[in-house]
């Protein structure tokens, strides 16, 4: 319903009373929208002055506000006898309940709880204008003290205003109750939205718990499937190795008679009948002796290979400087003719067994030797150094060198990367180098380049 502006021929007019410009804005707006004339003062004293020019029908005032505050205008306004009766409307956040008491005092009609409602506002307005006859008549001043949370106040409010005060309070309690009420429905209802939110997660949670539960239990299941198969697999490789072991050291061994009666005649017929024979037959004879002894040597290697696969490791400290230098020296020898710059940096002791470790040394200083021979001088390095829980030893040579694409094939077994015809050799040596390696928990790798020589590294754990 909207309100009655007029008073007899007059236009309503309220005064607003307000220091912070947005909320006097704001006020102004929803009043002037209603059909009320709006007036407008910035503080306490400011409205003094507009009302001893002008007098409006209701004033509306902040409580709060420099210089004088809504309390001591009100008490000004209600002192003045023509304007007395012009009503007050305070505006306050009602924090504390003297502020009820301490609008008594100063006179005033009504206030309205910060922040208000529209609807309320112009309701409260309505209702002053429309029982302001009836004001009138109750404007006696009452002039009653009473004591407050140890406080004196002196109410010289009039009946109908402490009524007016008393339905305002009874109102704004009931507000604040009623959305108090609707903010518990809207908590409820979060909390309710909330619980189903955390069964559903809940249960989203033991699914999921369940399910990698399940998982967990299929993973544990498979690692014993496959430990048990890898046991099992392990047990037939040894077992395997073991009879290629023992058949290789038996035609190796069973080898040697042949080869050695072979040879043998070959010998007695050069050494018998050599005037009998012609120079063909001679160089049948001495082809048929090298193969021979070249066959011999294959078995050798052979035997070599296979009894590493059944000798015990004897662990002992091994200084890896002198069984280098002796290895080198002994190597040196052969070939008195060459000519070998021998370069050696300190290198990191190992722990191993230490016919197995110079073993090593023989394989890789022998090819080092053997592949430099088209140098005019061979240059052959060895270092070392410790890195983390192993030691990492290299053998470096200025050779022939190889095409790494084919590297994969230099460890294996009768694997060679040169003709017999330009480099003598079985094709055993790396493979008896690698086996003595990972016997001892090492490893071992090449790297190379055609007629630029090659490297030769190898691993051997640091002793405790």
């Amino acid at each position: 319903m909207s309100p009655n502006t007029k008073t007899g021929n007059k236009q309503v007019e309220i005064l607003i009373v307000e220091d912070s410009p947005t909320q006097a804005e704001r006020l102004k707006y929803i009043l002037e929208m209603a059909g009320y004339q709006v007036s407008f003062a910035r503080n306490g004293k400011e409205a003094l002055s507009l009302l001893n020019v002008r007098r409006p029908t209701a004033v509306i005032s902040d409580i709060v506000m420099p210089e004088m505050d809504g309390y001591q205008l009100c008490r000004q306004i209600k002192a003045d006898k023509d304007l007395r009766s012009v009503p007050v409307i305070l505006l306050t956040a009602l924090v504390d309940p003297s502020d009820v008491v301490k609008a008594l005092e100063c006179g005033a009609d009504n206030f309205l709880s910060k922040p208000y409602q529209e609807k309320y506002l112009l309701s409260r307005l309505q209702y002053f204008l429309t029982n302001q006859e009836l004001r009138k008549a109750e404007s006696i001043p009452v002039g009653l003290e009473i004591f407050f949370q140890g406080q004196k106040f002196l109410i010289n409010a009039d009946r109908l205003q402490i009524l007016n005060l008393l339905i305002s309070t009874y109102e704004a309690a009931v507000q604040k109750n009623n959305e108090l009420t609707k903010i518990q429905d809207e908590l409820r209802t979060l909390n309710e939205q909330l619980e189903e939110r955390v069964e559903e997660k809940t249960a989203n949670l033991i699914k999921e718990i369940n399910e990698r539960k399940r998982a967990e239990e299929k993973v544990r299941t498979l690692n014993v499937e496959l430990e048990q198969r890898v046991i099992e697999r392990t047990a037939q490789l040894e077992a395997t190795n073991k009879e290629l072991e023992a058949f290789s050291y038996s035609v190796s061994h069973d080898l040697r008679a042949p080869l050695r009666a072979i040879d043998g005649f070959s010998q007695m017929i050069m050494e018998d009948y050599s005037d009998k024979l012609d120079n063909e037959g001679k160089r049948i004879l001495s082809v048929i002796r090298s193969n021979t002894k070249k066959m011999g040597q294959l078995i050798d290697d052979l035997l070599a290979f296979a009894r590493l696969g059944r000798k015990e490791i004897d662990l002992s400290e091994i200084n890896m400087d002198r069984v280098a230098k002796a290895v080198f020296d002994e190597l040196k020898a052969t070939v008195p003719e060459r000519a070998i710059q021998w370069n050696m940096k300190t290198i990191p002791p190992a722990h191993g067994d230490r016919s197995m470790i110079q073993q090593i040394f023989v394989n890789l200083l022998s090819n080092a030797i053997k592949f430099t021979r088209p140098k005019e001088i061979a240059l052959i390095e060895v270092e070392g150094r410790g890195e983390g829980n192993e030691n990492i030893y290299c053998i470096r040579d200025n050779g022939v060198g190889f095409d790494m694409q084919y590297v994969g094939k230099l460890f294996g077994v009768f694997q060679r990367l040169h003709s017999s015809a330009e480099f003598e050799g079985t094709g055993v040596g790396l493979a008896i180098v690698q086996r003595i390696i990972y016997r001892h928990g090492g490893r071992v790798w090449a790297e190379g380049k055609v007629n630029e020589g090659a490297t030769f590294y190898f691993t051997l754990p640091k002793g405790k």
